[in-house]
């Protein structure tokens, strides 16, 4: 997870070259089933304050998910080190001994070694994650701590009975919680007149192995009072989803800050007392917390792919009534609460009638009230084979309401599609003297064809006329066949879901970006998103990739090795767009609109370059 500014602005490290990179990868253990998950850690250290992100390549067997990093800097006799955790999931998609390939990063002396690991079958026994080593009955109550983590109240120090002047308190909305279910982590960095801070804080997020993450912005800020002490707090809340059971631990968050000393001890008795007149820098750490999580009770479906939440699902078609051979476009939108990004794509059914191609997904989330809800659209080109009437079967979104405390099934209506034949193979037969059958002698005809005078009528006459034309007879056919070419060309189109994405990337980019410049000034904060999102599809679109999750490492590795990639130039507007998209979205603080608006024409710029560059 990136660090955040609390108060103004975050501190951006602008350092280029690293010294003495180190790559190391862990996975949290060697075995694992086909119905559950496992963690990979990927750390890199090095001497700078800011070390290069890890490339991961390509792992056979796993679908990868990014589960988010945390960091960690140390100042010791003006020498930094850096070292960040990145954290990935893997869910693995088949049954054998597969090797997680090395991993590197740039500037590092030599690549992670390779780690073996087995997928086995469901209910086949493997080793216990770490610190799940329990069963459920051998949790026992939660510690007085964790039971009283809704609490902002803190100790009072021993000599004082004082509360310290400044701290950093974390918390979880729930102590308990299912697999894949939300949990909220809020990180509150609480400081009283007394703390004197001088320049900004930086916050440090902790380390959240074994979930994944969700920032939930914007930054808080208020007024509290704790133990009789006034404090103002600026306050930073995320949703986790833990990936494992057992009892999963929640690093300590870190703010980073400075202080003065003019005088007296502005802070607790016994807090700082080596630092005096001079401002000076000091680290702040929440105490670590412990999440109990169970996996789902036993009775779930035979199809249930984890979700926890609770889901709701339609199905349509672009057109009910349809010839043979024509293009039908299927559209199946799951929402609800929970990470409703982790739904996989419905399974195709089996209907000989109907051939189906490949889908794409894309996915919009919501988090008002603190609570990830969203919808995830699937859309698949459906060409019937056949005329006749012919069905889509329901599809089924089976997921856990932890509300209920029971397994529920979100399945679509099952829709009918009336399928009239397609364009005939061969004309008619022109009617016409018939030849006998084999072994029956042919007596006569009933019917004899007369010959008559031609006609002269104007009718008759063009057409004799056309029939002088000679060469251009052609001229018909020839307007066919360009019909045809055309109808040929549009059902490629439709048959290809992938090219009309990367066809249509720019037109559906400029669309958001004329929604973020048609917004009032009061609405600089939406317009941002409208532009960070247009930047992000238009990438996505192109690399044919889901465009959430998408991170800027990810587009630039994806665009160089496309046919035509961009040019370096371009390569590095776009990274620096990119960034200051993120800082706009994300902390749009002194934006107001007519600079929104001149930011969306210079996102429309790049988009149209980077079209041009690549090519349709």
């Amino acid at each position: 997870m990136k660090k955040t500014a609390l108060a103004l602005t975050a501190c951006a490290f602008a350092a280029r070259a690293w010294a003495g990179v180190f790559v190391t990868s862990a996975l949290d253990r060697a075995r694992v089933a086909t119905d559950d998950q496992l963690v990979l850690s990927v750390t890199v250290t090095g001497d700078q304050a800011s070390v290069p992100e890890p490339k991961l390549p390509p792992i056979e067997a796993f679908s990868v998910y990014d589960s988010g990093r945390s960091q960690s800097i140390s100042i010791v006799n003006g020498h930094v080190a850096s070292s960040v955790v990145y954290t990935y999931v893997l869910t693995p998609r088949s049954v054998g001994r597969f090797r997680i390939p090395p991993i590197g990063a740039d500037g590092a002396a030599q690549a992670s070694a390779p780690i073996d690991v087995e997928v086995v079958k469901p209910g086949v026994k493997t080793a216990p994650a770490p610190d799940a080593s329990a069963a459920p009955d051998e949790y026992g109550p939660p510690s007085a701590d964790q039971a009283n983590s809704d609490s902002q109240e803190a100790p009072a120090d021993a000599q004082t009975g004082r509360t310290p002047a400044a701290m950093v308190v974390a918390t979880l909305d729930k102590s308990r919680a299912t697999v894949n279910e939300q949990v909220t982590l809020t990180v509150r960095f609480l400081y009283s007149q007394e703390a004197q801070l001088l320049g900004n804080q930086q916050y440090e997020a902790p380390n959240l192995t074994g979930f994944l993450s969700v920032d939930l912005p914007p930054v808080r800020n208020g007024t509290t009072v704790i133990g009789g002490r006034p404090y103002a707090y600026s306050e930073i809340k995320t949703a986790l989803f833990p990936i494992q059971s057992g009892r999963l631990k929640i690093g300590p968050a870190s703010v980073h800050a400075q202080v003065a000393r003019p005088g007296g001890d502005p802070f607790a008795a016994g807090f700082f007392n080596s630092f005096f007149a001079n401002p000076q820098a000091v680290v702040l750490h929440s105490d670590p917390l412990t999440l109990r999580v169970d996996p789902p009770p036993p009775g779930k479906p035979a199809d249930f792919t984890g979700v926890v939440g609770k889901l709701s699902a339609r199905a349509s078609v672009d057109r009910a009534d349809v010839k043979a051979g024509e293009a039908v476009t299927l559209t199946v939108e799951v929402s609800g609460s929970g990470n409703v990004q982790s739904i996989p794509e419905p399974a195709k059914p089996d209907v000989p009638a109907l051939r189906f191609f490949d889908t794409e997904s894309s996915v919009t989330t919501d988090k008002a009230g603190d609570r990830i809800t969203g919808r995830k659209t699937f859309r698949t080109v459906v060409v019937p084979r056949v005329s006749g009437d012919a069905q889509l079967p329901s599809f089924r979104f089976p997921y856990y309401d932890p509300q209920s405390k029971a397994f529920a099934v979100a399945a679509t209506a099952p829709i009918s599609l009336r399928v009239a034949p397609g364009a005939p193979g061969a004309a008619s037969a022109m009617p016409g003297p018939t030849a006998a059958a084999p072994g029956v002698t042919a007596f006569g005809e009933d019917v004899r064809y007369l010959k008559t005078a031609p006609e002269q009528d104007p009718f008759s006459a063009s057409l004799v006329s056309f029939a002088d034309l000679g060469p251009w007879h052609a001229a018909p056919f020839a307007a066919l066949l360009v019909a045809a070419l055309f109808d040929w060309r549009r059902r490629a189109a439709d048959a290809d879901p992938r090219g009309r994405r990367f066809r249509d990337a720019r037109r559906r980019a400029e669309e958001r970006l004329k929604a973020a410049s048609s917004l009032s000034d009061a609405k600089a904060a939406d317009a941002a998103a409208h532009v960070d999102e247009a930047l992000a599809a238009f990438v996505a679109d192109k690399l044919d990739v889901p465009s959430a999750g998408l991170t800027l490492k990810t587009a630039l590795d994806g665009l160089k090795s496309l046919r035509r990639p961009p040019a370096e130039p371009t390569l590095a507007r776009l990274s620096a767009a990119w960034e200051e998209a993120d800082l706009r979205r994300f902390a749009p603080g002194g934006v107001d609109g007519s600079d929104a608006r001149r930011f969306a024409d210079e996102i429309a710029d790049l988009i149209r370059t980077l079209d041009q560059e690549i090519g349709r």
